[in-house]
C-alpha cells in the first residue's frame, strides 16, 4: 500500500500539473469505485476545475472551484496517472477523468479497493478526517505527544505505529526502516521504550518519512508516481524486504518474521528484544 512518501509525492506533483484543469467527463467499468454513486459522482464533477489539493494519512483531498470536496485514496495496489488522451492504455485502469487540453487523469487498480468520494457537506470530511491520528510533519507531531502515544500500551510497537488511528501514513515499509534506524525490536512493547528510545524513535519515524519523499517515494511493489514512473528509494531501504542479506551497520543477516499479519523485517543483533 502507498505510504505517506508516496501519496505526498503524487500530491505534490498534482499542486504542479493538475489544478486549474477541467474536468469535461467521466467514464469507468467498475462503478463500486465511484462514491456515492456513479450518477452523484459525474453529477458533482463533470465541468469543474480542480482547485486545489491536500494531504491526510494517505488521503488525497481536492477541492474543485465550486467548494466540491473531492477525496482519492489508493489503498492496497491503487495508482493515479497523469496522461495525454492519446497515450497508449494503462493496465488495470477502471476510472478515467477526461480533462481539458488534451489531458486525463487514470486511476488504475488491479485489486479494485482504491475509491474517489464525492462529499456532501465539511461534516462529512470532519468525520472522516478526525478517523486519523497525529500527522507527521506537523506541530502536533513532537517527542511528548509521541511519549504519550506510547505510554500505558502494552501492545506492540510497530503495529502502534501503524495504526492510522494513532500515527498517520506510517505503514509497512517505514515502521521497518524506523524501528532499524532507533535499533528497536518490531515486537518490543511500546510501554517499555525508555525517553532516550522514544526519542530516537521519533526523529528516525521523521527521518525515514523525509527520505522517502526525497527519493519520490518506494516501488517495491505496484506504486508509481503521478507519471508513472517508479520511486527511487527501494535502492536506500536498510531492512525491508532485505531477508537474508546483511544488515548495514554490523552485518548480521536480516531475518524476516510475521508482526500484526505484516512481513517484518529486523537486525536480531541490532534490533534485541
Amino acid at each position: 500500500m502507498p505510504e505517506l512518501p508516496e501519496v505526498e509525492t503524487i500530491k505534490r506533483d498534482i499542486k504542479t500539473n493538475l489544478i486549474g484543469h477541467k474536468i469535461e467527463s467521466v467514464w469507468t467499468d467498475w462503478p463500486k469505485q465511484l462514491k456515492p454513486s456513479q450518477e452523484e459522482f459525474e453529477k458533482a464533477v463533470i465541468g469543474k476545475k480542480f482547485k486545489s489539493v491536500s494531504r491526510r494519512a494517505k488521503l488525497l483531498i481536492f477541492r474543485l472551484d465550486d467548494g466540491t470536496r473531492l477525496l482519492m485514496h489508493l489503498k492496497l495496489t491503487g495508482r493515479i496517472l497523469y496522461r495525454s488522451q492519446n497515450d497508449s492504455e494503462d493496465k488495470f485502469t477502471h476510472i478515467i477523468l477526461k480533462l481539458d487540453r488534451g489531458k486525463e487523469l487514470r486511476f488504475a487498480d488491479m485489486r479494485k479497493f482504491g475509491w474517489m468520494k464525492v462529499l456532501r457537506d465539511e461534516g462529512e470530511l470532519d468525520k472522516l478526517l478526525s478517523e486519523f491520528g497525529i500527522e507527521p510533519f506537523t506541530q502536533d507531531f513532537t517527542v511528548e505527544n509521541f511519549k504519550k502515544i506510547l505510554t500505558n500500551k502494552k501492545a506492540p510497537i510497530k503495529p502502534l505505529m501503524m495504526d492510522q488511528a494513532v500515527i498517520a501514513g506510517v505503514g509497512n515499509i517505514y515502521a521497518d526502516e524506523s524501528l532499524w534506524c532507533a535499533k528497536i525490536h518490531p515486537l518490543r512493547a511500546a510501554n517499555t521504550l525508555s525517553d532516550q528510545e522514544t526519542k530516537e524513535l521519533f526523529e528516525c519515524i521523521q527521518e525515514a518519512l523525509k527520505s522517502g519523499i526525497k527519493d519520490r517515494g518506494t516501488s517495491v511493489d505496484t506504486y508509481v508516481d503521478f507519471f508513472g514512473l517508479p520511486g527511487q528509494h527501494e535502492q536506500n531501504l536498510k531492512v525491508f524486504r532485505k531477508d537474508g542479506e546483511p544488515c548495514p551497520r554490523c552485518n548480521t543477516l536480516i531475518r524476516k518474521i510475521r508482526v500484526g499479519g505484516r512481513g517484518t523485517h529486523f537486525c536480531p543483533i541490532c534490533q534485541k528484544l
